[in-house]
């Protein structure tokens, strides 16, 4: 038993250094941002020309990745900066920009929301390194949370529950404070700021979803070795040493076991 998994782990390991350059080649395309801290249901992302694939807590998620959600599904995304990302059913996000230097009035943070219900809550960075566009909306941050609202037709509600959007439209610009809302549509300057109504079903919806905190079909990290039964050990480690090459190959000397796509 021990000699068959020496050889299982030896082929494993001449495997890892065979794929090592081609890991190093796709990690130049794609950088990673944060991870997946909760998915319910159907939601998928999309990397460049690739197929969507589904996402599971607990994976990474890149530059310019589009995010969608199905019926009834939902996922909170946390950034490298602590910003928080709630995203709605039948919802579909870019993930345009992010820029985190050592410098913080470097960096850069934008996505984009083409359809569906986001809450987003900034991080660490300054407040005006954070932009938010819809197709009839351009949203500046200067507070903490705001829910934004997509409809197909691209008419835009921002209400803002801490702090203070920027949100302009049609050539013109409304100050949100906490507690008040505005809409774009197309063509139209942002309305006067107003008491925020209840909260839409949309966003009501993406809240209890979040709260079950049911993961999509897949398993996590955690549950990897259960899968495996007695051969736990010998895939455990096979994979630890699959993630060293990939993760030194591609990162300079960095490590990375888990999250990866």
């Amino acid at each position: 038993m021990r000699n068959s998994c020496r050889r299982s782990i030896a082929g494993v390991v001449g495997i890892a250094l065979i794929i090592a350059p081609f890991a190093n080649a796709g990690a130049s395309t794609v950088q990673n941002i944060g991870d997946a801290q909760v998915v319910v249901n159907d939601v998928r992302g999309v990397i460049g020309n690739r197929a969507p694939e589904t996402l599971r807590a607990g994976i990474d998620v890149f530059q310019n990745e589009i995010i969608r959600t199905g019926e009834r599904s939902a996922s909170r995304v946390l950034f490298q900066d602590n910003t928080t990302l709630a995203i709605g059913a039948a919802s579909e996000i870019t993930l345009d920009r992010f820029v985190f230097d050592p410098n913080p009035e470097k960096s850069q943070v934008a996505l984009s929301i083409a359809k569906g219900v986001v809450r987003f809550a900034t991080g660490g960075l300054p407040k005006p390194a954070y932009q938010i566009t819809t197709p009839t909306a351009t949203i500046g941050i200067r507070g903490t949370i705001l829910a934004v609202a997509v409809a197909i037709d691209g008419t835009t509600t921002v209400s803002v529950e801490e702090g203070v959007a920027l949100v302009s439209a049609a050539g013109q610009m409304v100050e949100v404070e906490s507690g008040m809302t505005t809409t774009t549509s197309a063509g139209m300057p942002p309305t006067p700021p107003q008491p925020s109504p209840p909260s839409p079903p949309a966003l009501t919806e993406m809240d209890a979803l979040l709260t079950q905190g049911v993961l999509a079909p897949g398993a996590s990290a955690g549950t990897a070795a259960g899968l495996f039964g007695t051969w736990a050990i010998p895939v455990a480690v096979a994979v630890v040493i699959v993630g060293v090459v990939v993760g030194v190959t591609a990162g300079g000397g960095s490590t990375s076991t888990t999250g990866t796509r």
